[in-house]
């Protein structure tokens, strides 16, 4: 067809592309000017960010298709998952949500075991994904009051950095005006100059 382009591609493209695998925070703040969080450990294979909207479309006689103004957001999940090939006390506490036990310590270790319920202290004030894109700018995704959500699986081999995955949720707090909607933010750099 005559006038219709058979790409996407634009000037904009070259400087609009994620590269890498970008960087895992927790608890990442942006105060007097500037970023400042823990960055949550080093990954092999890279991780995944997956927000997920839920609709309602109601069934009405007659209508047997999706209709335009009759599809209402009900509910959204926001994970942000992450591949890491560092173990560290602090990475197995946010994830397992462990507490340490002081009885009968052993000299230079300390002791992690499980608890029954999960706690407050047991959310991060966040969890988020940095990004680079191609021309250096950052996108930033942060997923507040995040809850290690999935299972820690560690399956050590020789002649290979050992991986595992973590899976952190985005929760609502009581604090909110709604719980229709979760609280995640997307911060996209402004085109440059």
């Amino acid at each position: 067809m005559a006038g219709l382009k058979t790409h996407g591609i634009t000037q904009e493209t070259p400087k609009n592309l994620i590269l890498g695998a970008g960087t895992f925070y927790k608890n990442l703040k942006f105060a007097t000017n500037k970023w400042d969080g823990a960055v949550l450990g080093a990954t092999s294979g890279g991780g995944k960010v997956n927000i997920t909207p839920e609709y309602f479309k109601p069934e009405i006689d007659g209508a047997t298709v999706a209709i335009r103004g009759m599809i209402w957001k009900v509910a959204e999940v926001a994970t942000l998952e992450a591949t890491l090939t560092e173990f560290s006390a602090g990475i197995i506490i946010d994830t397992l949500h462990l507490i340490e036990d002081t009885k009968a310590p052993v000299q230079g270790y300390k002791k992690y075991i499980s608890q029954r319920n999960v706690s407050e202290d047991d959310f991060l004030d966040n969890i988020a994904y940095v990004g680079t894109l191609s021309d250096g700018r950052q996108i930033i995704i942060i997923l507040p009051n995040a809850l290690c959500t999935g299972a820690m699986e560690l399956a050590p081999k020789n002649k290979t950095n050992a991986t595992y995955t973590i899976t952190f949720e985005c929760t609502a707090t009581f604090e909110q005006d709604d719980l229709e909607h979760l609280p995640y933010e997307i911060y996209y750099p402004e085109t440059t100059p």
